[in-house]
């Protein structure tokens, strides 16, 4: 099918003007299989004088295929974006996934990019699948491709972590399990989430440990309820934090909210916004039977968060 207009227009729009080579996928997260991929596009784009790149696809495809299925990002776009950047890529231009997009096959979208960016090598990882239908045989059709438009396709091996590939599913399985170490040693950093500080219910406050609250984007994928100790990083400091991730049960099982004391500061930080690097997983979400018992708990839980975040 003809490429739609607005797709050429986003290609054409960022052109990077040499000769490239370039990857096609989702990348949410960017963990270290994504960071191996994209290290090996590096490395195979130098040997031959190219700019390596990646085209990646916002919204996650499953929102236009299966639009029943609310999506989970790891990562938001801009994230997402420098990730990609600081793991190899020169440059990085988001696709939009339409229903339009969805129907174009694998080898006009690859023509597309021979023809807007100058395409001279494509690299895929090991389950690549991209163009209409997803085909299991996207490899064998872009070689064919390749050999008569003039560009090489390298496959890259699978990159196993305890018997298991490296995949942002498993990074969700392992936030869904609160299993931060997991999840850090899948991403190859710590997980991160953020938002501007918004004004909550300040019961934090009249129990001696004033919590900054952050607004989340509702399709960010959040680790299991629970305490966590946590790095904060807001108003140019770095900061020791104790978070809570859940609905408060002791006071009103309201809705979800992230709350973080921030261990040996005081201020009005208010608007600005705060990124957490979520380390560890120090208890469970807990209905304590009176304010006094919650507070003591709280005691504990800084002074662990302390002694875990260094």
């Amino acid at each position: 099918m003809t490429i739609p207009s607005f797709t050429h227009a986003q290609l054409s729009a960022g052109a990077p003007g040499p000769e490239t080579a370039l990857t096609i996928g989702v990348l949410d997260g960017v963990h270290r299989g994504h960071q191996a991929l994209l290290g090996r596009l590096r490395d195979e784009a130098r040997k031959r004088a190219l700019s390596p790149g990646v085209v990646t696809l916002h919204p996650h495809p499953i929102t236009v295929l299966r639009p029943e299925i609310a999506p989970s990002y790891l990562t938001s776009l801009e994230d997402r974006i420098q990730l990609i950047r600081a793991a190899g890529a020169d440059w990085v231009i988001p696709l939009t996934f339409t229903g339009e997009v969805s129907e174009i096959e694998c080898e006009d979208l690859a023509g597309a990019f021979v023809d807007l960016l100058k395409m001279r090598l494509m690299v895929l990882g090991p389950d690549a699948a991209f163009g209409r239908g997803a085909p299991k045989d996207t490899f064998e059709r872009m070689q064919r491709l390749g050999a008569q438009r003039g560009f090489e396709v390298v496959q890259v091996a699978p990159l196993m972590h305890d018997h298991e590939r490296y995949s942002s599913t498993a990074v969700r399985k392992a936030l869904t399990d609160g299993d931060m170490d997991r999840v850090t040693a899948l991403l190859g950093r710590a997980y991160r989430i953020g938002g501007p500080v918004v004004h909550g219910f300040e019961r934090g406050r009249t129990i001696g440990f004033p919590t900054a609250n952050i607004s989340v984007a509702a399709d960010r994928a959040l680790p299991e309820i629970g305490v966590y100790a946590t790095r904060a990083r807001v108003a140019g400091r770095v900061l020791t934090g104790a978070t809570n991730i859940g609905r408060r049960p002791t006071f009103d099982e309201g809705h979800l909210s992230i709350e973080t004391y921030l261990l040996d500061f005081e201020g009005d930080i208010y608007g600005e916004r705060m990124d957490l690097d979520i380390l560890e997983r120090l208890r469970g979400e807990v209905k304590f039977e009176s304010v006094d018992a919650l507070k003591a708990q709280i005691a504990r839980d800084v002074e662990l968060a302390r002694s875990i975040v260094t």
